[in-house]
């Protein structure tokens, strides 16, 4: 046995029985898959990861887990025999539940894995389910095994007492999860979860699963948040491995005490460490631009021409992205001209809000502008007032070069030409405010920065572009680009090559977003609106569908496979939207890997090497 001061540690156990619930694209068995192949590569075994058991609540993804696992197909049959599931399927209280355990079809074919978690869990929900048939107390529908794994869902639990309970948890994934391993007491537990995932409902739902783990004789690890106060080495992402994904998750490595076949978690670090210089991030970095150039160059030849052609961007788009890029290109040429401070390298952390580069729009900004709308005299004035200031600091700054107001809004704007508006001229400009300004009864300090941030920025842009160019643009900007959104632009590619084609894109509500080629941002579940826009890297890949002007398309399906860890052969839902969102869903199974292999391997960092939180 393991005492608190001596460490002692029998002939592993290699052959290890997992369970794979909330299971999505199989990215925890996949993990596990590579994870044996190092592991044994690197001499460490003879390991391997049976599946005896897989939950997903998706009805799509389930038969899909038994076409990328086709292994699993046997050991289900020996597992889950047909007669004892069609006895089980009839003695539940729901057609839900049946569903969930109905892995049969039609002639006694295995069609796919369970559903719902809680088809597994007994009627009144404080212990496993019982065969109808069972032989004895334990013989329970879910199977022995060595492993739990878990990508569950982010779910409050009551705080009804002080004491903490199981009734606590009633009604979530977590309080399934907790009565298998009451039940079956696996030795090791593996969850993912969200980011911030430690900070939800106050604190409170991470308080209660390192309790309860505690309280089931478990010690735990987790990659917890670096604070101030905090020794924690924080969250796991791909990217910190030299992998082109920017998804940073929130582990939880659980073990039981007292098992001789393990180091304690205690004595151990089983997470890869994350970079810990500049250099070293910068070498992860250049890692992942070449991972990333690979997967786009090639992954295009293994999809369909339907695949390709639904992967082009709109006219529309298009059209913003090469609207913002005019700006880019003017701001390229004044940084050729050799001005500074050079805008390649000065260019915005804050989001570019494009209505605040029009000094015509400008309203107050240090009190609530949309109190000031039924005073359109006062509102005028104040109007006039920082028109006049923003001119003669313009005439100041580039010795009388740039005249503001001999270059006001042209076209439908032209009325705010004017300094002083007619009272029905205030209620038109009043009208033309973004929803950030309009539509808000607060007005926090934060947002009367960024837009006084947008406005120095602004006059450095008046002060050194071409102003009757600059004015083509903005006029441009308002009259072809109509959504709010495509309005606003959020650089962080500071540094780089001020063109938007050579970089990730990305259409969100808060503006278009640019990224660096090196990662590409977290799949959240998102639309197909929002999947990323790449540069189009090969000149051998099919145009057919692309429209005139775009040099980029969006990720392909193969391409956030990869970006995952997986095959991009790996069988995934037929709908677009469908497929990307299980993609987000998805957990990376490279880094799940590679925590494998640094929990179960001889590689692992002693804790005296690591600062991480320990629950012991």
């Amino acid at each position: 046995m393991i005492d608190d001061k001596t460490e002692v540690v029998t002939q592993k156990k290699t052959q290890i029985r997992m369970i794979d619930l909330c299971a999505g694209l199989g990215g925890f068995h996949r993990g596990a898959e590579l994870a044996e192949l190092a592991l044994n590569e690197a001499g460490e075994g003879p390991w391997h990861f049976e599946c005896v058991l897989a939950a997903e609540l998706d009805l799509s993804l389930r038969s899909l887990y038994l076409d990328n696992f086709p292994a699993l197909r046997p050991t289900y049959r020996s597992n889950f025999p047909v007669n004892r599931v069609q006895k089980l399927v009839k003695s539940l209280r729901s057609p839900e539940l049946q569903d969930a355990a109905g892995i049969y079809g039609a002639d006694d074919e295995l069609i796919q894995v369970h559903g719902d978690i809680e088809a597994l869990i007994n009627d009144d929900q404080t212990g496993l389910r019982l065969w109808p048939d069972a032989s004895g107390p334990n013989d329970f529908v879910v199977p022995e095994h060595d492993l739990l794994c878990a990508g569950f869902p982010c779910q409050p639990f009551s705080k009804s007492g002080s004491q903490l309970g199981f009734s606590d948890m009633r009604g979530t994934v977590f309080h399934l999860i907790t009565m298998i391993l009451e039940e079956r007491r696996p030795s090791l537990v593996l969850l993912e979860n969200v980011g911030n995932f430690e900070r939800h409902d106050g604190g409170h739902t991470w308080r209660t699963v390192k309790e309860t783990l505690s309280l089931l004789n478990y010690e735990w690890v987790a990659t917890e948040h670096v604070t101030s106060d905090s020794q924690a080495t924080g969250l796991l992402s791909p990217h910190h491995l030299g992998l082109p994904h920017h998804r940073e998750r929130f582990f939880i490595v659980a073990q039981q005490r007292g098992i001789e076949w393990l180091p304690r978690l205690h004595d151990r670090v089983p997470f890869p460490q994350r970079p810990k210089t500049v250099d070293e991030q910068k070498k992860a970095d250049l890692k992942a631009a070449k991972e990333l150039s690979r997967i786009v160059t090639e992954a295009w030849k293994g999809e369909s021409p339907e695949a390709l052609h639904r992967a082009q961007i709109p006219s529309d788009r298009v059209k913003v992205i090469n609207h913002w890029n005019l700006l880019l290109e003017m701001l390229a040429e004044d940084d050729a001209r050799g001005n500074e401070p050079k805008w390649r390298t000065s260019m915005p952390s804050f989001p570019i809000w494009g209505y605040e580069l029009d000094p015509f729009h400008w309203y107050p900004p240090y009190t609530n502008p949309r109190d000031l709308v039924d005073k359109p005299s006062e509102l005028s004035k104040l109007r006039a007032k920082i028109i006049d200031e923003t001119a003669s600091r313009l005439e100041s700054e580039t010795n009388s070069t740039v005249d503001l107001l001999k270059h006001g809004p042209g076209r439908d704007r032209a009325f705010l030409s004017d300094q002083n508006l007619s009272n029905k001229s205030v209620l038109a400009w009043a009208n033309s405010w973004p929803a950030y300004a309009s539509k808000r009864e607060k007005w926090p300090n934060w947002k009367q920065r960024f837009i006084q941030q947008n406005r120095e920025w602004a006059i450095r842009m008046w002060s050194r572009l071409d102003p009757l160019a600059l004015r083509g643009w903005l006029d441009d900007l308002f009259e072809q680009i109509p959504a709010a959104s495509n309005q606003k632009l959020e650089w962080n590619c500071k540094g780089d090559e001020l063109e938007l084609w050579s970089h990730v894109l990305q259409f969100r509500p808060s503006g278009l977003r640019v990224k660096r080629f090196q990662h590409i941002p977290a799949l959240v579940a998102m639309t197909t609106t929002q999947i990323p826009v790449v540069p189009i890297l090969s000149k051998d890949e099919p145009n057919e569908g692309r429209v005139i002007g775009a040099a980029g398309r969006h990720l392909l399906r193969s391409e956030a496979l990869q970006l995952q860890g997986f095959p991009p052969t790996w069988s995934n839902p037929s709908g677009r939207e469908e497929a990307f969102r299980a993609f987000g869903n998805a957990v990376n199974c490279e880094l799940v890997s590679e925590i494998f292999q640094c929990w179960l391997g001889s590689g692992g960092t002693l804790r005296s090497q690591a600062t991480i939180d320990f629950g012991t």
